[in-house]
């Protein structure tokens, strides 16, 4: 469904020279903490577009993971038509081979690849491994705050009320359709699963997995598709927030005393 609505103004878009798709307050934090020769991961990638633009950049070794195989193919077939030099693989982020293991110096996540993460201490221990002593973690995310409010396909709904809880153990499972870029309604076969975490959920999960926290900052702008109401109410709702950690050189242990 993506690839139908947004396929060709992709390939369009990055057919031209140096084209890249990230805002200009994500751009200036890239090219501020160092993006420019770095080696960089992007976990799940989807269809690449982000990972193309940093390569854009001027960003190093370039490699996208994500578990869609469709995603995967789309990502491979528009680096190739735009010659633009990024590897994508496909795999579940939890089973990334060791292979990639302190391969980077930036790992990137993306608007809207939290929510498919079930175990956040699972997922910073896969960023830590693949991150070099001294790399850092560039996400750029879904505010938990905005899963709090009606998406915009509740048009009955006040979007400034809130109409979900903050804490959630469990994940929604829905079988609506996902389809947020050409908006075609259609239902899912297999149910899907979001998990919605706390800001300290992940401000500790990452720090637990040996990162330190570098950055943050939060914005009244939605990176979701789905709050464009509450953003253009002009609230002051933080829809989306950028975190940045640094992989911390490992302390030297304290030599054991002879008793």
């Amino acid at each position: 469904m993506h690839q139908k609505a947004a396929r060709e103004k992709w390939d369009r878009a990055f057919l031209q020279p140096g084209y890249v798709c990230l805002d200009s307050v994500e751009v200036e934090l890239l090219q501020r903490t160092g993006i420019e020769g770095k080696d960089v991961a992007h976990l799940c990638c989807n269809n690449g577009v982000e990972l193309l633009s940093l390569k854009n950049l001027g960003a190093g070794t370039c490699v996208g993971f994500d578990i869609s195989d469709e995603a995967i193919a789309e990502a491979r077939a528009r680096a190739e038509l735009c010659h633009i030099p990024c590897q994508f693989v496909r795999s579940d982020v939890y089973a990334i081979g060791a292979e990639w293991a302190g391969r980077f110096d930036v790992v990137y996540v993306s608007a809207g690849a939290l929510g498919w993460i079930p175990d956040l201490k699972d997922f910073f221990a896969a960023v830590a491994a693949l991150l070099r002593t001294g790399g850092y973690v560039f996400i750029h995310e879904i505010h938990p705050v905005a899963e709090m409010l009606p998406c915009d396909g509740l048009r009955d709904i006040d979007p400034l009320r809130i109409h979900e809880p903050y804490f959630k153990a469990e994940p929604y499972v829905e079988y609506g359709g996902l389809d947020y870029v050409g908006h075609t309604e259609y239902s899912s076969t297999l149910p899907q699963y979001w998990f919605v975490h706390t800001l300290s959920d992940i401000l500790m999960g990452m720090i637990g997995s040996g990162m330190a926290v570098e950055h943050f900052s939060e914005y009244p702008v939605d990176i979701s598709a789905s709050h464009q109401r509450v953003e253009h109410a002009n609230a002051g709702v933080p829809l989306s927030y950028i975190l940045i950690g640094r992989k911390r050189t490992p302390r030297p242990r304290p030599l054991s005393r002879e008793k």
